[in-house]
């Protein structure tokens, strides 16, 4: 398979790219530079779904791949998404070309979708319009053609982020890796199917050959029961490796996040008490500005009764005194009614002695007596216009505390200035803590370790699940079978056939295996800097029908173990895998690298552009910045091999990127 040309309308940050993939067999690099942003995984991800389609099922995913610039410009609403990809295979061992275009447009509110499949001049068409019968038979046609030049499983092996390989090599993950690399790339898968294929007939054979009917009922629920667990252990298997997956990608990341989240919980406290101290100075400036209000408002209370009390204080004392005299020269007076007791007892008492005073009553005296005492009391009181009452109101009034609260409001104002005038830097010391928090969000610590979790539980039903499958195979195996007198030469094929298919599997991987690891060691010791020329042999082991062990000895006998490995040498172990697996399997699709240099120091980069890339694919597509191929000196190395150079701009103002023939300004002719 060659890509040939790439076409796109409105997509990301595309509004149109159309490019020439077009490689020589003596020049298969397709040299693609961009800064960060600049669209270079946009241009990578175009080529991807071009192939297989995107996933576009609503007005809201239909504008995150539109343009932006576009979007604002003319809008979403009838305007299109247009992906197309050229591309030539061989069928029949002759060179095919084929136009593959997709389409998407958004028409009120909803998204029509439209796949166009042109190969050599015959058109397969069907969209979302289109009859059940006529698109099941058309798209069934276009998923063959793009799985005989590059099915999608395999897409992620010839078109990769180089960044992410030395992720892949783990102890836990690369063993799992190769095995699947080999049984997808090379083909084997198709030996396992046969196996299982034949298998499942061998078993409907052997459950029409059985005599009793309840035995065949039997075994053939325990067929379907073991078919049942196969298919669920598969399923949990490919769990599995989806969460290793994600853990292997993302362990990186959970590790800094929990270390953000231990420097943002300090930088929160420092926020909290900042906040608090802001507080504080506001409230007292709150209550600064209700004390002023309330003094003003009771202001004749504050300071005019405090000034009256002082100019009256000598009158008032005098008065109060001159009380005080009277009424110790008075001593204790009766009242009114024990003065008509009293009156009375002695009335009574000279009535019974002096005949003549019977008629005196005793009201008379008393009244006279009051009369009396009031004329006395007048006489002798200075004041008496003020009653009891008054006098003590106004000795009230010069024996209270006044405070001068301006005073005390006048201090306080002063602290309250100096803390009013430090908020700007307070607020602004707030900002700076604000802006030290990640902004991350922490639920992937909780997903990560959710999963890890997860990988714990889907271990352990893969290893129950694999149990039930074998004491399923034993009951199954231990059914007896009725053997005909006319010999069934079909039975007797279909009994061996699935030992044959696993046998073949079997002794065709150990013949590959054998040219892996040759190759292995020859490109390992050419490109892995650290150990070149020093590799003795690679090791692939086969422990089980689903992995292998991988290991690399030195020429002195000791293991090199893959921990030990920096990224950029797990990053170069996997690309000469990659290599090899391109070299020895069935298919010959092109390779496409983002970040081609990934984490690869200057020496390696050397050996990889002067070894690696050259002879890598008959096409090689790689998106490079100029810090990882640059142009001073990197370029020159790999020039003889270029066939065609591009540079990706980025046009902030009008959202989308524009491309130059060259590579950051030179070309292959330079």
């Amino acid at each position: 398979m060659k890509i040939t040309r790439i076409y796109a309308e409105n997509y990301k940050t595309y509004r149109r790219l159309d490019l020439d993939l077009t490689a020589d067999e003596d020049r298969p690099i397709i040299l693609i530079g961009g800064g960060n942003g600049c669209g270079k995984t946009t241009l990578f991800d175009a080529i991807y779904h071009a192939l297989y389609g995107l996933e576009i099922k609503t007005a809201r995913q239909f504008d995150e791949y539109f343009n932006a610039g576009m979007k604002l410009e003319q809008g979403t609403e009838n305007k299109s998404i247009v992906l197309e990809i050229s591309f030539s295979g061989l069928v029949l061992g002759n060179e095919t070309p084929y136009k593959l275009k997709r389409t998407y447009q958004l028409i009120e509110g909803k998204v029509r979708w439209s796949v166009d499949l042109n190969m050599n001049g015959n058109r397969y068409t069907y969209g979302i319009s289109t009859p059940a019968s006529q698109r099941s038979q058309h798209e069934e046609v276009v998923n063959k053609i793009i799985a005989a030049n590059l099915p999608s499983e395999l897409s992620n092996y010839f078109l990769f982020d180089a960044m992410k390989t030395s992720e892949l090599v783990k102890e836990e993950q690369i063993s799992k890796l190769i095995m699947k690399n080999i049984n997808s790339v090379m083909g084997f898968n198709k030996y396992n199917q046969l196996h299982e294929a034949s298998e499942a007939l061998l078993a409907e054979k052997k459950a029409a050959k059985l005599e009793n009917e309840k035995q065949r009922q039997e075994y053939e629920q325990l067929g379907h029961q073991k078919q049942g667990k196969e298919a669920e252990l598969k399923q949990l298997r490919e769990d599995y490796e989806k969460a290793l997956e994600y853990s292997s990608n993302n362990r990186e990341h959970y590790e800094q996040m929990k270390q953000g989240r231990s420097a943002d919980s300090v930088t929160r406290d420092r926020i909290n008490k900042q906040k608090e101290i802001i507080k504080q100075v506001e409230n007292r400036a709150t209550d600064y500005r209700e004390s002023v209000d309330k003094v003003v408002k009771d202001l004749e209370l504050n300071v005019l009764f405090p000034a009256l009390a002082h100019r009256i204080r000598p009158e008032v004392e005098m008065i109060v005194s001159e009380r005080k005299r009277l009424a110790e020269e008075r001593g204790e007076e009766i009242s009114d009614e024990q003065l008509a007791r009293i009156t009375n007892d002695i009335l009574d008492y000279l009535a019974k002695k002096y005949k003549e005073l019977a008629g005196v009553k005793v009201d008379d005296v008393v009244r006279h007596m009051q009369k009396g005492r009031k004329h006395g009391d007048m006489l002798a009181e200075k004041y008496p216009y003020l009653n009891d009452t008054n006098v003590e109101v106004l000795d009230k009034l010069i024996s209270d505390a006044y405070v001068n609260q301006f005073l005390q409001l006048d201090n306080k104002r002063e602290n309250i200035d100096i803390d009013v005038a430090e908020l700007p830097n307070k607020r602004e010391q707030l900002k700076n803590y604000e802006r030290e928090l990640s902004g991350l969000d922490y639920n992937l610590i909780t997903i990560y370790e959710d999963n890890e979790k997860r990988m714990v539980e889907l271990n352990s039903k893969i290893k129950e699940t694999e149990n039930e499958i074998r004491r399923l195979a034993d009951r199954i195996a231990t059914f007896d079978y009725d053997i005909p007198q006319i010999p069934d030469p079909q039975y007797d094929m279909l009994c061996k056939l699935p030992g044959f298919f696993k046998t073949l599997a079997t002794k065709l991987l150990a013949s590959k295996r054998k040219n892996i690891e040759q190759m292995m060691k020859e490109q390992l010791n050419l490109n892995l800097v650290v150990y070149a020329g020093v590799i003795g042999r690679v090791d692939l082991t086969a422990e089980n029908g689903d992995e292998m062990t991988f290991k690399i000895y030195h020429q002195n006998g000791n293991e090199i173990y893959l921990s030990q490995l920096n990224a950029g040498a797990k990053q170069t172990v996997m690309q000469v895998l990659l290599k090899v697996l391109y070299e020895l399997g069935d298919y010959n699709p092109p390779v496409m690298i983002d970040t081609v240099m990934g984490v690869l120091d200057k020496e390696s980069r050397e050996v990889i552009l002067e070894h690696y890339f050259p002879d890598l694919a008959h096409q090689t597509i790689l998106l490079s910045t100029d810090t990882e191929i640059t142009t001073e000196r990197d370029f020159k190395k790999i020039a003889p091999f270029v066939a065609k150079t591009y540079t990706l701009h980025r046009d902030k103002e009008a959202q989308c990127t524009n491309i130059t023939n060259d590579y950051f300004g030179i070309t292959t002719n330079d």
